[in-house]
């Protein structure tokens, strides 16, 4: 069985993820010791602290990962750059990095660019969360029976890493993703983003647009419901968070909003045609495939 133990685990960013993995790796023995880093003056370090999610805390990265073997970057996205860049120098030879960003071909692109060639850096995407933020609301099983997406680097940006070498980067961190209860799936970066456009980040850009439609007759608002809350719920998500997502994963998000659009033209077109049968059609072809996928998901 693959080793997923580390004897020093550094996580930069202690929010929802991040300090959920710490109580998960806390919980299941599979962590040393913790170093938490977050920014100075924030609140969540202290939280994350007297939570145990994290058994040390730091301001700065650079120093927290001298030790690590394994660094887990949970910030946003536009931050990774600069914090590359920040422990590139001081991460030891051997350690592996990954990150739970939601995009990963420009993530994979930075990573090579900045981090040093001992070090491995391995793309992940736990497909966990809420929209819910802050360590108050990390818990040890956030991330049991979701999917965890996980990209290794591709070939022409190995350099003088091995295919041995990538391999078992990446089988420690599935290991680690399992371990914590996660099913893995591996893929390429490009796949990846283009899978999490049409089921993550469309959601998000349509339960923000419906939002901002309703907004437009601002005297029904008052007439809200559960419907519509369940709908637009991740539109309360970080909308920080979610401009980086989107800027980062351009291409792939604009050919899912092309396709939505496309979508909602042709239910439009059938609408103001009076066509019942088409209508009709289009809300069942819906309805059957939304239900087989709850299904799957929830089986028995």
């Amino acid at each position: 069985m693959q080793d997923c133990r580390f004897d020093c685990v550094t996580i930069i960013g202690v929010g929802l993820l991040g300090a959920s993995l710490g109580l998960a790796l806390k919980q299941r023995s599979l962590a040393g010791r913790i170093i938490g880093v977050g920014r100075a003056g924030s609140d969540s370090l202290p939280i994350a602290l007297q939570r145990q999610a994290i058994d040390i805390a730091q301001t700065d990265p650079a120093p927290a990962v001298r030790e690590a073997s394994l660094v887990v970057l949970a910030v946003h996205i536009g931050q990774f750059p600069a914090i590359f860049e920040r422990i590139a120098e001081a991460l030891p030879s051997g350690a592996l990095v990954t990150d739970v960003g939601s995009t990963k071909t420009q993530v994979m692109h930075w990573a090579t660019k900045r981090l040093p060639i001992h070090v491995d850096f391995i793309g992940s995407h736990p497909m966990a969360g809420s929209e819910k933020r802050g360590p108050q609301f990390a818990r040890p099983d956030l991330f049991e029976n979701a999917v965890c997406l996980v990209c290794p680097p591709p070939i022409h940006a190995r350099g003088p890493r091995t295919g041995q070498r990538v391999e078992s980067a990446t089988n420690r961190v599935e290991a680690l993703w399992r371990a914590i209860g996660m099913k893995t799936h591996r893929l390429d970066a490009r796949r990846h983003d283009q899978w999490v456009a049409a089921v993550s980040h469309l959601p998000h850009a349509v339960a923000a647009a419906l939002v901002l439609a309703a907004s437009e007759t601002p005297q029904a608002l008052s007439a809200i419901a559960g419907g519509f809350l369940d709908t637009t719920r991740i539109a309360s998500a970080d909308p920080v968070i979610w401009t980086d997502i989107f800027l980062t994963n351009k291409p792939a998000v604009i050919n899912q909003l092309t396709v939505f659009i496309r979508r909602l033209r042709t239910l439009q077109t059938a609408i103001r045609r009076d066509d019942h049968d088409v209508v009709a059609d289009l809300l069942q072809q819906a309805k059957t495939t939304r239900d087989t996928l709850a299904n799957n998901r929830n089986p028995g």
